[in-house]
């Protein structure tokens, strides 16, 4: 009798061990090794391994117990694409001593987001704009004293902050939204200029000339927009700096000389007399719906207040000119399977897990074109936006290991950071600071979309100080991947990932989740934040 009493207790606990929700990590290498499969891809908009992921999310939301926010877990993202021909492109230079040619690839990428088979312009006058910034609250306006109207804007990179490295003037060297190419085209073209030729520097950029090279080459995706995109400028492009100094010298300009001008508020425009620019851009035109993967763990209390976990599930896709036993695939294993494998294991711990609130779990598309699908998403909410209440993102999480650290990217914008800094300390981990604020990384990701309309999002990454190995470990891990894997065709899933520290950074969101998903906290941006008075005014 005594060992059968001893059976039966032992079967409950074994059960109820059972029945415990826990982060699995087996379960991200699952995800991970799938999504980033040659068989998916690339994972890109439009494309069969884009319509094979975006299936594979809904199962396993379905899998999870989700339902969708309307009738259908497929969100739709409108979009235009354009691809263009190369070989029967141009883009050219008139100089004094002749034409210039700019090699398409090596030496620039040009494109346009005007949708139209053919785009030209010709003989427009090439004008040095410094940082192409116009910055009222720093009382720096780059585009006084001269009109634009019709000529090529020469700029820089970055902002001024970065160089002058004072923190009162554009946060010193953490690079402010000024700072991102996506305004620097909008503000020229607000400012009437017919096309944009960005100075590239790898520093300021904070990424090599190849990752421009692969990611404005071939297809062009954009949201397709009432006008077709008739309000941006003609041409957007890119040159390396080795180009724009041969451009200056044939102006009779200095570069460096001028780089050093474009740092003072008073610094005015300079005509790059004698260059002229001419282009014509074929494109091959079509149109598709994408879609955001969203799916809702309804809340018992209060369903209509939402918790958001997020991450982008398109990549490039595959390379169109490759050689026949070249790797032409850009399987995206870091870039973002692993975001999308963390957001999947999360509706897998919240399965059998009651919440007041709702858990919201969305995967966004055309992240890499520009945000396109977080930007759909926040500007044709299917949920009033003024009820979610905190997001958090997942992008591009390594597989760095165990660490003593979170690095929250953008640090010091809301007090879902004191959330997580009272989880970290319970495990005696601490939070690191952004510690490249330069490179703008908090700009180059999803949640920006949503922060845009006053929701606090946390984008936190796994860290780089490693329990074995430390900072330097970590840190060579992380620039390893930048400087050979980050939009490469090497970006690849390996068995002998170590995703440990991805699994305990999803165990410590979920504490996160469920102390908001269980409680009437509204996390607040801090004060002198951008987004504070756009929560507050959406929350009235």
């Amino acid at each position: 009798m005594k060992n059968i009493i001893l059976l039966i207790l032992t079967l409950i606990i074994v059960g109820a061990c059972s029945t415990e929700s826990f982060v699995d990590e087996k379960n991200l290498h699952k995800h991970i090794k799938i999504l980033a499969s040659d068989e998916f891809g690339g994972r890109a908009p439009g494309t069969e391994g884009g319509e094979k992921t975006k299936d594979y999310i809904k199962e396993e939301f379905l899998a999870s117990g989700l339902v969708p926010i309307k009738d259908n877990y497929f969100l739709d993202v409108p979009l235009s694409k354009m691809v263009v021909d190369v070989n029967n492109s141009s883009l050219n230079i008139e100089t004094k001593n002749g034409t210039r040619k700019l090699i398409a690839g090596s030496e620039s990428v040009f494109w346009s987001k005007q949708v139209k088979e053919e785009i030209s312009i010709d003989s427009s006058e090439l004008v040095f704009i410094g940082y192409g910034v116009i910055a009222p609250e720093y009382d720096w306006n780059d585009y006084k004293d001269i009109d634009v109207t019709g000529k090529t804007l020469v700029m820089l990179i970055n902002d001024p902050g970065f160089r002058l490295e004072d923190p009162d003037l554009f946060k010193g060297r953490a690079m402010t939204y000024y700072g991102r190419w996506v305004y620097k085209f909008e503000e020229a073209a607000r400012q009437g200029a017919e096309a944009v030729l960005i100075i590239h520097e790898t520093e300021p950029a904070a990424y090599p000339w190849q990752v421009v090279e692969t990611s404005w080459t071939g297809k062009q995706i954009d949201l397709k927009r009432e006008d077709m995109g008739a309000n941006r400028v003609k041409i957007e492009g890119w040159i390396t700096s080795k180009v724009a100094k041969e451009l200056f010298d044939a102006a009779g300009l200095d570069l460096e000389i001028l780089k050093r001008k474009a740092l003072d508020k008073n610094f005015t425009a300079v005509p790059m007399r004698g260059l002229k620019a001419n282009a014509t851009l074929l494109n091959e035109i079509s149109f598709a719906n994408s879609h955001n993967v969203a799916g809702i763990k309804k809340g018992t209390k209060r369903p209509d207040e939402y918790i958001l976990m997020m991450a982008h599930w398109d990549h490039l896709g595959t390379k169109d000119d490759h050689s026949a036993t070249s790797d032409h695939i850009y399987n995206g294993a870091v870039d973002n399977a692993s975001g999308v494998a963390g957001i999947l294991e999360l509706a897998n711990y919240f399965k059998s897990i009651e919440t007041e609130r709702s858990l919201l779990f969305l995967a966004v598309t055309a992240e890499e074109s520009g945000l396109l699908g977080s930007q759909y998403f926040a500007e044709y909410p299917p949920i009033d936006l003024s009820k979610v209440v905190a997001g958090y993102n997942f992008d591009g999480v390594l597989p760095v290991g165990k660490t003593k650290d979170v690095v929250v990217v953008g640090y010091g914008a809301s007090e879902l950071e004191d959330i997580l800094k009272t989880e970290l300390d319970k495990l005696d981990k601490y939070i690191m600071p952004d510690p490249q604020p330069e490179k703008g990384y908090f700009y180059r990701s999803d949640h920006i979309s949503l922060a845009k309309k006053g929701v606090p999002v946390l984008y936190a990454d796994g860290g780089v100080d490693k329990v074995i190995g430390g900072v330097e470990a970590g840190s060579k891990i992380a620039n390893a991947y930048t400087a050979k894997d980050y939009h490469q065709p090497s970006d690849e899933y390996s068995e002998d990932w170590d995703l440990s520290g991805f699994n305990e950074q999803l165990t410590i969101t979920t504490n996160m989740v469920l102390r908001l998903a269980n409680s009437n906290e509204w996390p607040k941006w801090y004060e002198g934040s951008e987004f504070k008075a756009i929560r507050e005014a959406s929350q009235k």
